[in-house]
């Protein structure tokens, strides 16, 4: 529960797509944890708040499930129709030598389905492992399966691939490209069709947004297909301004060339003004980062830019490649304590004298304990605070965060605690 594992890494990529089944050939349980994570991104597809287990008892263990499995594959399949079903292994199945290949293409056979199996049980990685390996899965099986008309493609037409936090951002990103006429096929791990995967083939670029777990299918893509990639963020102007800049440098096109930059130039002078008006009182506030994966530096160029000093960072679950970009964007007076425990950031704040603590995940519980004050900045929370539009939204919630009463309030004694004069002995 603190961390998440290979088969939830799987389903955090596909379950975004919507109008496919998922079927956990697994407990209860299994569903549950992963299912409640993610089903907040959806955005209403014919199946996005379906979920299916076979719900195994103790019984099905023992004497093998492999016929309950082909039995719920059946029903699925008539009384959904969907265009692809998703079979997840676990732990227990992987345990007792299911064999989900073999059931897979039995029940693929009769009902004319494509039924596609995902070998990523629990316990053998991490949750980066099985974005990886569904990112794999993908390619294997879905992507380039289906072809557009010629009509339909556009001389700009690229992929954006991402990971688990991506859902709600790919949508606002997309949003943001169209404007300048640069137009999405599929969100690979983010909001789109079955129909849309099948199509990614036919792009001219991939991007790939903050994620280094998706990085295998962006290179075995540009070996298949000769799409070439490049990775970028869009948090903050400078950010934004660096992956719109190789957008044009990629297309190579006067007119893209001259949107884009007119694009960048008119939001970022609106954002600006927006910092010095509104925003102004968030200057000079110190805070702490204490945030898990890629949250760790892609959100520091935003947070300088709105004029926060960020005092010190926990980097207890970050890469080499992720220390390497968090020293590439924060300043010479910032701290970063390696392997942080609890202890180690909440005396980094109080030393420090910060006034604000970001968070993510399961490390919102640290200043929550301590009555700090903090904001979560998990995606399912806010939706991501991607674009121009993001960053005006996380200032607003900063500035929200900031100017609470109740951060003062919690600090005062309890009625019960304040010592009573007067009383009779």
């Amino acid at each position: 529960m603190t961390k998440s594992c290979a088969f939830q890494g799987s389903q955090a990529v596909l379950l975004p797509i919507t109008d496919a089944a998922h079927l956990v050939h697994g407990t209860p349980g299994c569903l549950q944890n992963s299912w409640g994570m993610l089903e907040a991104g959806a955005t209403g597809g014919p199946l996005s708040s379906h979920g299916f287990s076979m719900g195994l008892t103790e019984m099905d263990i023992i004497h093998g499930g492999q016929k309950k499995l082909l039995e719920a594959i059946r029903y699925i399949a008539i009384t959904y129709q969907p265009p692809c079903i998703f079979v997840y292994e676990t732990c227990i199945t992987f345990l007792t030598s299911e064999d989900l290949e073999a059931v897979c293409v039995q029940a693929e056979d009769e009902y004319k389905v494509p039924v596609i199996p995902i070998h990523n049980a629990g316990f053998i990685g991490s949750g980066n492992m099985g974005n990886r390996q569904a990112g794999e899965a993908l390619f294997n099986k879905v992507i380039g399966t289906a072809g557009i008309r010629g009509e339909q493609q556009t001389p700009y037409d690229v992929n954006l691939i991402g990971d688990f936090r991506f859902s709600r951002e790919g949508r606002k990103i997309e949003a943001m490209l169209s404007s300048v006429g640069i137009r999405v096929i599929s969100q690979i791990a983010g909001d789109c069709s079955l129909e849309e995967l099948r199509s990614a083939h036919l792009a001219k670029l991939n991007i790939l947004i903050c994620t280094r777990s998706m990085v295998t299918l962006a290179r075995r893509m540009r070996d298949s297909f000769g799409i070439p990639y490049f990775e970028g963020s869009f948090c903050g102007t400078r950010e934004i301004r660096f992956s719109l800049s190789q957008l044009s440098y990629h297309f190579q096109n006067a007119e893209l060339d001259q949107r884009i930059h007119r694009y960048m130039r008119r939001e970022e002078e609106l954002l600006h003004k927006e910092i010095l008006r509104r925003y102004k009182p968030l200057k000079g506030k110190r805070i702490v980062l204490f945030t898990d994966g890629i949250e760790s530096w892609i959100y520091i160029p935003l947070l300088v830019e709105l004029g926060l000093r960020i005092v010190a960072i926990g980097t207890n679950q970050n890469g080499q490649e992720d220390l390497s970009r968090i020293k590439e964007r924060i300043r010479e007076d910032t701290v970063l304590i390696h392997r942080s425990s609890e202890a180690q950031i909440l005396e980094a704040y109080r030393v420090r004298k910060a006034e604000l603590m970001i968070v993510s995940g399961r490390n919102a519980f640290v200043p929550l304990k301590e009555k700090l004050p903090f904001i979560n900045i998990d995606e399912a929370l806010h939706g991501g605070y991607a674009g121009y539009e993001g960053a005006r939204r996380l200032a607003q919630d900063l500035l929200d965060t900031l100017e609470q009463p109740v951060w003062s309030m919690i600090r005062r004694s309890s009625p019960w605690e304040v010592e009573s004069y007067g009383s009779s002995e």
